[in-house]
């Protein structure tokens, strides 16, 4: 009994930890994301590019501005000190160069880990079902 009491509670911080990250996107809080992502985190994009943990703050991240992110049908499984988290991600941001908004609504596979006490997010996977730029 105390495996799906630790389990649930590990599921709750989770959510609250996604919760977390898409607000940290939307007001630009690299600093909360760096405490929520993982120092080697693999991060492929919508188009396909990756990014590691350096790479994603000089550049993949940090190149648009985050209108919307809502999360739904979010699906958490947790197996000991690792959590897969999936779902359906509705993304819509500015690029800082002016040239359009993106509206990705898309599938997100992502995973975390557990160390030191403390979640963080070390895998994160996109696949578009629905990409435009206007």
């Amino acid at each position: 009994m105390n495996d799906v009491c630790g389990a649930g509670r590990a599921e709750l911080e989770l959510r609250e930890l996604e919760r977390q990250r898409c607000d940290a996107m939307r007001c630009g809080d690299f600093a909360r994301l760096r405490d929520i992502l993982h120092p080697d985190l693999l991060h492929v994009h919508a188009k396909g590019q990756v990014d590691d943990y350096s790479s994603y703050f000089t550049g993949g991240g940090t190149h648009v501005e985050y209108k919307q992110i809502d999360r739904f049908d979010l699906n958490v499984r947790v197996i000991g000190d690792a959590a897969i988290m999936s779902g359906r991600q509705l993304l819509v941001a500015v690029r800082k160069d002016g040239s359009g908004t993106v509206r990705i609504d898309s599938r997100v596979l992502q995973v975390w880990t557990l160390e030191g006490g403390s979640w963080r997010q070390i895998a994160f996977q996109t696949t578009p079902t629905e990409l435009s730029i206007t």
